[in-house]
């Protein structure tokens, strides 16, 4: 019985003490289907892409990403919708590259919406700096 005690006792111990997560240990998205709609480039500094939804709205592919910052420092996240047709070629002449900032531990959410109803499919192509 005491031994039970002393093992989860420095189970505890060593949990309190463990390496803090680092920004490259994060994976880029929390699941593999969210990830395979991402084009990263570089690191993304512990940003962290949680939630995926896409739907047609007037026959216009419309998408919304919610990004999480699992870090405490703020980072600045640069990211663009590529949008496809149904032969995976680009529809439009691609977009800009939009900034957004995510202070420590916060969400944010981002919304895109496809240049006509020839896109079926997108990625979300990103990159980030710490700030």
């Amino acid at each position: 019985m005491m031994s039970k005690k002393i093992a989860v006792c420095a189970a505890v111990i060593a949990a309190c003490f463990a390496a803090p997560v680092m920004a490259e240990d994060v994976p880029n998205a929390v699941s593999p289907g969210i990830a395979a709609k991402l084009m990263v480039r570089g690191t993304l500094e512990g940003v962290q892409v949680t939630d995926l939804r896409g739907q047609r709205r007037n026959d216009v592919l419309v998408v919304q990403a919610e990004m999480y910052n699992t870090t405490a420092k703020d980072v600045r996240v640069y990211y663009r919708f590529r949008w496809t047709d149904a032969a995976g070629m680009q529809v439009g002449d691609g977009e800009v590259w939009k900034p957004l900032m995510i202070l420590g531990k916060q969400s944010q959410l981002v919304k895109g919406t496809a240049y006509g109803p020839q896109a079926t499919d997108f990625k979300i192509e990103m990159s980030a700096e710490p700030r």
